[in-house]
Parts: structure tokens; sequence; C-alpha cells
């Protein structure tokens, strides 16, 4: 909500940056960085510091687009979506998250279903006078 309100109180469009530097350039990954380790330092506590909880900007993307896929639908519809979310293309996206794409166990395969979708069905024991052979 607050950055929602900021962004329309400074007439940002889509492709603005919301954080710049004072000279209204992206920040640099040097700066962006050191604001990174003072946000972890402000809310962590000493054994989280010390952990790799959030110690790279992208560690926190990462598991949210990982969540994302692991916890969708698996359909190509529903990786466009989070490729489309994570700024990506769907290529990169399954190229850098494969482990989170996965088949189903062999538990998982509905294998009555299966053998029910594939049967031949129930054909008399006799034809019928219609019922030509070949």
């Amino acid at each position: 909500m607050i950055l929602k309100e900021e962004t329309i109180r400074r007439g940002l469009g889509p492709e603005d940056a919301i954080f710049v530097l004072d000279d209204g350039r992206p920040l640099t990954a040097e700066v962006y960085r050191k604001v990174w380790q003072q946000a972890r330092a402000a809310v962590l506590q000493a054994h989280e510091l010390d952990s790799s909880l959030g110690r790279h900007v992208s560690a926190l993307r990462d598991t949210r687009i990982a969540t994302w896929l692991k916890n969708g639908d698996q359909t190509a519809g529903h990786l466009l979506a989070v490729a489309e979310c994570a700024g990506m293309s769907a290529p990169r996206l399954a190229e850098r998250f494969a482990n989170c794409l996965r088949k189903p166990t062999q538990d998982e395969i509905p294998w009555d279903r299966l053998e029910a979708a594939l049967a031949l069905p129930h054909l008399p024991s006799q034809l019928t006078s219609t019922a030509r052979r070949p």
C-alpha cells in the first residue's frame, strides 16, 4: 500500500524506478547491497544475520518464484504467468528453476483412471449380422 501510494504521489509509470539516487539515476549495485545489508541488520537477530537468510537480495526473489512454481498447478499457463511476474521468459524460468518443476511420482499417477481411459470398449462375443470381417 505504501509503495502504491508513493508511486501515485510521484506520478511514476510502470517502467519507472521507485528507488533512485538523489539525481534520479537508478541505484548502483553497490548502493543496493549496502542498503540491503543495513536492512537485514535492522530486522534480523544475530544468529539470523550469520545464516544465509536473505543474505542476497536475489535470495528472497528466488524463494518467492520457487514457491509460486511449487504451489502452482504445473501447467504451461501457470509457468507463463510466473515468468511474467518474475520478469523473465518462460524458457529462462524453466531453466533457472528446473528443480521446482517436478514430475509426479509413481504413487501420484492415477493408474486406474489411466487404464480405464485407454481400455478398449467391451465387444460382444459374437459379431452381429451387420458387422463385417476385415
